[in-house]
């Protein structure tokens, strides 16, 4: 699976404190759709280059992915809350399978921070990650 649906199947199944994830209810893979208020999106975004390590092999065996991760909710504190959730627990993936691929790391590249206001006044917060992963 790609690293989108990975990390998507991860918070469908994570203990977040501010709301219980469901793919396809309030937790999204690549769109932010109008409705729910309260949801996550997950985006793919450009990672590092990937790493090579020694051996024959002729592609890097390990992946540096990047994703972004925006939270919306009515209130500010609300949506904030919950971005801070999703990186604690995307933070807690080390040396994991996910979907039968190898995860060494998934790292917040900053804190969560507001960046917008949708047409409907939500607030909106992004957070990116960088993700180490087997190829």
């Amino acid at each position: 699976m790609a690293v989108l649906g990975d990390i998507g199947t991860y918070l469908d199944g994570a203990t977040i404190a501010t709301t219980d994830l469901t793919l396809g209810t309030n937790l999204f893979l690549g769109r932010m759709p109008d409705a729910p208020d309260t949801c996550v999106t997950v985006y793919e975004d450009s990672g590092g280059v990937p790493l090579d390590t020694f051996g024959a092999d002729s592609a890097p065996p390990i992946e540096q992915a990047g994703v972004t991760v925006h939270t919306r909710a009515a209130a500010y504190s609300t949506a904030q809350a919950l971005a801070v959730d999703v990186m604690k627990a995307l933070s807690k993936v080390i040396n994991e399978t996910l979907s039968s691929t190898a995860y060494y790391k998934i790292e917040a590249i900053q804190s969560p921070f507001a960046y917008d206001r949708d047409q409907q006044d939500r607030m909106l917060f992004s957070n990116t990650f960088n993700v180490v992963k087997a190829l």
